[in-house]
């Protein structure tokens, strides 16, 4: 079973599943970032629609990304449920994002960019699709020697260090780049009952352009 095949296969229970790793608590420091009212948004590596949902309250569109029709499927219906009008889902691969270039005035990715095999890439991308003085926001965990990680959660990177992130973003292009700790962790268990505990960080860049 590859990444893909494991979401689409717990994709209608990943809402229960997600509260065990991390708390809702931080979407608010996420959103917390960046002033999104009447602002243009993509959410990359969507899922269920943890960040998007809470963007679609001040924003005035947000592009859901994923490369899970299921979770995709989910997020469809709850808007649906909740007459939500300005999410788009999308599916795609964040490392080939389907939206024209600068387009987007902030683009988050939440705790998926370790699922991504070509994570440097995934940030390049990031900076492509934003317009001038776009912001591009990364919540994901620290580094850790979760193995078991790799094969029950297809995970492909065992966190990130502040080294590694700040290279990336640097790389790519942006600017005034940020990687604060947040008093957050993710838990997580093994069907073996190892436990993993790292810690969650919130790192951001702005695209100044030239």
């Amino acid at each position: 079973m590859n990444s893909v095949s494991y979401f689409d296969s717990i994709a209608n229970k990943w809402n229960v599943i997600r509260e065990e790793y991390f708390e809702d608590k931080l979407k608010y420091i996420v959103l917390s970032k960046f002033n999104t009212e009447n602002k243009i948004c993509v959410d990359l590596g969507c899922g269920t629609g943890f960040i998007s949902l809470a963007l679609s309250q001040n924003a005035n569109l947000v592009f859901s990304v994923d490369n899970s029709k299921n979770m995709l499927k989910q997020l469809h219906d709850e808007c649906l449920d909740k007459k939500i009008k300005n999410i788009y889902p999308i599916k795609g691969s964040i490392t080939d994002i389907p939206l024209f270039d600068e387009s987007i005035d902030a683009a988050y990715i939440n705790m998926a960019l370790h699922h991504v095999v070509d994570a440097k890439k995934a940030v390049e991308e990031a900076y492509r699709i934003l317009k001038k003085d776009g912001v591009f926001i990364v919540s994901d965990v620290k580094e850790h020697n979760g193995e078991w990680a790799r094969t029950e959660m297809h995970d492909k990177w065992l966190g990130f260090s502040k080294e590694q992130i700040t290279d990336w973003f640097n790389k790519a292009g942006f600017s005034d780049i940020s990687f604060e700790n947040t008093e957050l962790k993710c838990n997580g268990y093994s069907s073996k009952g190892e436990h993993t505990e790292p810690g969650i960080f919130i790192a951001k860049g702005i695209k100044r352009g030239e």
